[in-house]
């Protein structure tokens, strides 16, 4: 059958909200089984610009699919979007994900010049992970205990499709980012706090460093005004400060969704000064940080994103029970060059 491929519209709120709440969709993707209609139109009526969301209708306009890519916000990621589809469970097997498929890559690759699209499908989900590999994306790794589903946290398969031309994926191209040597010396003391909105300065001037740049997704000529924001909105947030009073280290912990099926999900970030690397300042804000999840905060499951030549940041999520789950290729744009990222997660409750 042919299908009509079209943007989804606010008029699409009724035919999307059967879609979105039909008991396959519910089943093998992040929606909810009870949804109220006023709430599909207002998402349709506000419709974020990052996300472009296309369905497929049927000959006499009938919406019975839906997918689109809702593309990665911060800069370093622009060249990534995370691809998501629905297709309603009476027309199952009747090739409207392949057509939705079809679209979206042309839309990706011609239109948005898409380097890297990536995708999770719940593990089970044997038709969508088949239909997957037939339009070129391959397995990068398995996020554990990643949806929750009828009550059981379920693992979610990580997929992606990459489209690099010739030297931009440097994965394979460039030496890994050594650590620049320091000499040895007694450890200077310093102490955790929670963070304050006038740490900003501080916080910013950390992030001026091109090694921290470089190991981070953050770009140069940090503004500290966008720093209080950003400190002001952290779930919780800690400095490590030296006996000087400047700001050596910074922890934060956030949830990366608000979905409530991945309301079990919190993520970390760290950020130490060069100089006081290997001074113990990554383990006391790590070790107080899963002191904090584990014993005050709902979290069971703790991730984080890690560049994959970033060796001793990965000795350092390894010491403390992080397992590497998969390896994203490409995923963030570092130097001119598109290089690959961990993601590792524990489990905390």
């Amino acid at each position: 059958m042919h299908y009509q491929i079209r943007r989804l519209a606010p008029t699409d709120a009724a035919a999307l909200h059967r879609l979105r709440t039909s008991p396959g969709v519910v089943r093998n993707t992040l929606q909810q089984p009870f949804q109220s209609l006023a709430s599909v139109q207002q998402l349709l009526d506000n419709f974020p610009p990052h996300i472009h969301a296309l369905v497929a209708c049927t000959p006499d306009g009938e919406l019975v699919g839906c997918g689109g890519l809702h593309l990665a916000i911060p800069p370093r990621r622009r060249h990534t979007a995370l691809l998501f589809l629905m297709v309603r469970d009476d027309w199952q097997g009747k090739g409207v994900g392949g057509a939705l498929m079809r679209a979206q890559l042309d839309y990706a690759d011609n239109w948005l010049d898409l380097k890297r699209i990536e995708l999770d499908a719940v593990h089970d989900n044997h038709g969508a992970i088949a239909l997957y590999e037939r339009y070129g994306f391959m397995h990068e790794g398995v996020a554990r205990g990643f949806n929750l589903r009828e009550g059981v946290y379920e693992d979610a398969v990580l997929m992606a499709r990459l489209r690099f031309r010739p030297g931009e994926h440097a994965a394979n191209s460039a030496a890994p980012l050594e650590p620049a040597p320091h000499p040895e010396r007694p450890r200077q003391p310093f102490h955790l706090r929670h963070s304050e909105l006038d740490d900003a300065a501080g916080v910013a001037a950390l992030m001026a460093h091109d090694s921290v740049q470089a190991n981070t997704l953050q770009l140069p000529y940090p503004d500290e005004n966008a720093w209080r924001q950003r400190l002001s909105d952290c779930t919780y947030s800690l400095v490590a400060e030296a006996a000087d009073g400047s700001i050596v280290g910074n922890a934060t912990i956030w949830q990366p969704s608000d979905n409530p099926r991945l309301g079990h999900i919190a993520e970390l970030g760290i950020i130490v000064h060069p100089a006081q690397h290997g001074q113990g300042v990554g383990s006391a804000l790590l070790q107080a940080l899963l002191g904090q999840v584990s014993d005050y905060l709902p979290y069971r499951r703790l991730q984080l994103m890690v560049f994959s030549d970033n060796s001793p940041a990965i000795a350092l999520y390894e010491k403390y029970g992080f397992a590497c789950e998969a390896t994203l290729r490409g995923d963030s744009l570092r130097h001119g060059g598109y290089h690959d990222s961990l993601l590792m997660a524990r489990a905390v409750k």
